[in-house]
């Protein structure tokens, strides 16, 4: 993921450099700019449309989801720690 990352990140910088310059690219320039970016980072260039269909690649995106999506609804929030501190820091009512 970390390589992925830095593959985008290195693609995004070239199309700002590209548009600091206001030089016009279209679709096809950008696909093959990014082939280009691919073989020099020395990763595979898919020619096919893979082994995995849609409906197959949407399942295991939701799956994974909705792992994440529980996990982090058992994490407490940062304002919810802070709603307590707040709660911990009043009088409790009817004393001065």
């Amino acid at each position: 993921m970390n390589a992925l990352n830095r593959i985008v990140a290195a693609y995004l910088e070239f199309a700002e450099l590209q548009a600091g310059r206001r030089r016009p690219m279209h679709m096809k320039d950008w696909i093959a700019k990014l082939d280009d970016f691919l073989k020099l980072s020395d990763r595979e260039i898919l020619k096919h449309a893979g082994r995995i269909s849609q409906q197959e690649a949407r399942a295991k995106a939701e799956a994974e989801f909705e792992k994440y999506r529980r996990l982090t609804d058992t994490e407490q929030k940062a304002v919810d720690r802070d709603f307590e501190e707040a709660i911990k820091k009043l009088k409790p009512p009817g004393r001065t």
